[in-house]
C-alpha cells in the first residue's frame, strides 16, 4: 500500500511523538510511516551517533565512567553499560546527564531539517519523562501509543535483542504502565495482530495527520 508522498520544506510545525514499551514494535509503524514519505527521527539512533567512536560525548563517558565502556575497537560498548547501569542505580543520572543534552540537541537539528507533511519523533521513553522540564514531549503536538501484550513484547525483544527474558521483564517493570502510557497517548494503535492490521489502522491515522498538518499550515 502506498500513500502519495508529501513534501512541503518549511512549512509545517507538526510533530508526531510516536512510543511504546520495549518490543511494542514502534520500528515497524516508523517504517511504514517513512514508506508513505514522512520523515521520522528515531532517539535511539541519534542516541548512537553521538556516541559514536572518537565523539565528544564518547570522551565525557570514559572520563566519568572508565574505560571499561569502550570495546576494544573503541566503539561504545552499550551492553556492558547496559549491565552496569542495572547494578548501579545512580549511574542512569550519570548516563543521561552526559547523553541527554546533546541528544535533545541533535534532535532539534534534525527536525529543523525535515521536509514531510509533518514529521515523527520516535522516543521509546517519551512517557516515563513527560514531568522533566527538558522533556521530548515538549516537543511534539500529538503522541501515538504503540501497544501490545506483554507476551508479545518479550517474545519480539528477545528474538531481536538476544536478551534473556528475566532481563526483559526487568526493563518493562521500569518503564510506564500500559495504562500510563494509554492516559498519555492522543492515539493508539494495536500492535498485537498481523502487519496488515497494524498497517490499516496506520492508514487511517496517516490521512488524519495530514489533515491535522494542512491545518496548522493554515494557522
Amino acid at each position: 500500500m502506498t500513500i502519495t508522498q508529501q513534501k512541503h520544506k518549511g512549512t509545517h510545525t507538526f510533530t508526531l511523538g510516536v512510543t511504546g514499551g520495549i518490543g511494542s514494535g514502534k520500528t515497524a509503524v516508523t517504517d511504514w510511516f517513512n514508506q508513505q514519505g514522512i520523515d521520522v527521527i528515531d532517539a535511539d539512533v541519534v542516541a548512537r551517533t553521538i556516541t559514536a567512536k572518537g565523539s565528544p560525548v564518547l570522551d565525557k563517558l570514559c572520563c566519568a565512567f572508565g574505560d571499561w565502556v569502550l570495546t576494544d575497537t573503541g566503539e561504545y560498548n552499550r551492553t556492558a553499560m547496559r549491565e552496569y547501569v542495572f547494578s548501579h542505580a545512580d549511574a542512569i543520572v550519570k548516563l543521561n546527564a552526559i547523553t541527554h543534552p546533546a541528544i535533545r540537541q541533535k534532535i532539534i537539528e534534525q527536525l529543523n531539517n525535515t521536509t514531510s507533511a509533518y514529521r515523527i519523533l520516535a522516543v521509546p521513553l517519551l512517557i516515563e519523562s513527560m514531568h522533566k522540564p527538558d522533556s521530548l514531549a515538549k516537543l511534539c503536538q500529538r503522541i501515538l501509543v504503540v501497544k501490545a501484550s506483554e507476551h508479545n513484547q518479550i517474545k519480539r525483544a528477545s528474538k531481536r535483542d538476544g536478551q534473556t527474558i528475566d532481563n526483559i521483564k526487568s526493563i518493562i517493570s521500569r518503564q510506564a504502565t500500559p495504562q500510563e502510557r494509554l492516559r498519555a497517548a492522543d492515539d493508539i494503535v494495536n500492535n498485537d495482530g498481523t502487519l496488515n492490521h497494524l498497517y490499516d489502522q496506520l492508514s487511517v491515522l496517516h490521512h488524519k495527520y495530514l489533515q491535522i498538518a494542512d491545518s496548522f499550515k493554515q494557522a
